[in-house]
């Protein structure tokens, strides 16, 4: 389990019993003001408890969809634009409008950890916004598995979505004819 110092120091009431467990090896330091209770985190865990404003999208949130295969070789993060930049070289940040920025905001779980990702049809906008970006394998398997998908998506709500990102009805024009 993460903690933050703050949740840390409630949990155990002060930051000697912090400095304490640090010390006899029942919490773990993983990062600035993070611990954590096992030895091995994840590192999706890890960005999660970190950045809780930022969104999965790109491959990692097609990744957490189970629309592709092969893992991500960075985490895909969406924030506020003009908000703090990330150094972490394991994250790949992208600066979206906070108009459009929380929508399609869903919880995904994967491999028993939640995560605040795009929901579907936000990633098949997102998919078809960004297509000249993703390897080109990448591309198809993801819009193969919406293909098999296509049922259970809201087309209401990827008309919905599409007014309100930029260009969003030529990326949902560009969706109906690829996977519908």
């Amino acid at each position: 389990m993460l903690l933050t110092y703050q949740e840390a120091m409630n949990l155990l009431g002060s930051r000697y019993h912090v400095r304490k467990a640090v010390s006899e090896g029942s919490l773990h330091p993983v990062g600035r003001g993070l611990y954590s209770t096992s030895r091995e985190e994840d590192a999706l865990a890890i960005i999660a408890k970190r950045y809780p404003t930022g969104i999965l999208t790109g491959w990692t949130a097609l990744y957490a969809h189970g629309l592709v295969t092969e893992p991500p070789d960075r985490i895909d993060l969406a924030t506020k634009r003009g908000g703090t930049k990330i150094l972490d070289v394991v994250v790949r940040q992208h600066f979206v409008p906070e108009g459009w920025l929380s929508v399609g905001r869903t919880t995904v779980t994967l491999d028993g950890i939640e995560l605040i990702a795009y929901d579907l049809e936000r990633m098949l906008l997102e998919l078809m916004r960004t297509r000249n970006k993703l390897p080109y394998d990448l591309y198809k398997e993801a819009v193969a598995s919406f293909r098999r998908r296509s049922e259970r998506l809201d087309v209401y709500r990827l008309q919905d979505y599409a007014e309100i990102i930029p260009r969003g009805e030529a990326y949902l024009e560009r969706a109906m004819g690829e996977v519908f």
